[in-house]
């Protein structure tokens, strides 16, 4: 397991995980804010070669878990940076009281983190919460699960599962996502929100990075719920 160099002051660490006995890949993005400070964001399952590499970067601030359904691996990282600020997005306290959370991050970056970050909570899918983050100073959109952008995979499982939800090789919202969405009118507004900010590389937790041109291909991904979604 290596820390990935992305851009200046960004990082990621890729792992796996298993979704239904399904091969998946996992990715946390380490990003770095003005003051040196580190933010962890998705923690996925360190070793400790991995996070004395992270610990060379910078002391660890802040370790976000951006949605209700991106948190295994918290408590792994809160035990490694006890000095860290522990953030959750809204409704995930309640369902891991086990991880003792500093605070929520809602609809806006908070204070602490304002510096490193613009944040939208995604409204419309309740049920997930997730927070879409901007790296600011790299231009870089961070998300979990609102795309998916896979193009290998070992397993022939995950390979069928994945083109029979249209997710395969091309970046795309799955089904399974969509129908999360309870709120489209929400859910456009939150987008509506993200596109007026200045990125054009996206990272996700499942897939491939796009590197460049990333606000145009993620207009066209989220089309069935956002038509039309302002990309220049």
């Amino acid at each position: 397991m290596a820390v990935r160099p992305i851009a200046e002051g960004l990082w990621c660490v890729e792992a796996q995980m298993a979704i239904a006995g399904m091969p998946l890949s996992l990715r946390m993005t380490v990003m770095r804010g003005p003051g040196g400070g580190l933010v962890l964001h998705s923690p996925v399952e360190l070793d400790d070669a991995t996070a004395e590499a992270i610990d060379a970067l910078g002391p660890v601030e802040h370790i976000v878990a951006p949605s209700r359904m991106h948190h295994l691996y918290v408590l792994g990282a809160a035990r490694r940076w006890p000095g860290a600020k522990l953030w959750a997005a809204p409704g995930l306290p309640a369902k891991r009281r086990d991880l003792g959370f500093d605070d929520v991050i809602g609809d806006r970056a908070p204070e602490a983190l304002t510096d490193t970050l613009d944040v939208a909570l995604f409204v419309g899918a309740p049920v997930a919460s997730e927070l879409l983050c901007l790296h600011r100073s790299s231009r870089t959109l961070v998300v979990v699960d609102l795309v998916f952008n896979i193009h290998s995979s070992s397993s022939l499982v995950s390979r069928l599962y994945l083109r029979s939800m249209g997710g395969w090789q091309r970046l795309a919202q799955t089904p399974v996502v969509r129908a999360m969405i309870r709120d489209r009118e929400g859910a456009r507004r939150s987008l509506e929100r993200v596109f007026e900010w200045d990125f054009d590389r996206l990272v996700m937790a499942h897939g491939e990075i796009v590197e460049r041109g990333a606000k145009a291909q993620l207009a066209v991904a989220l089309e069935q719920i956002a038509p039309g979604l302002p990309h220049r």
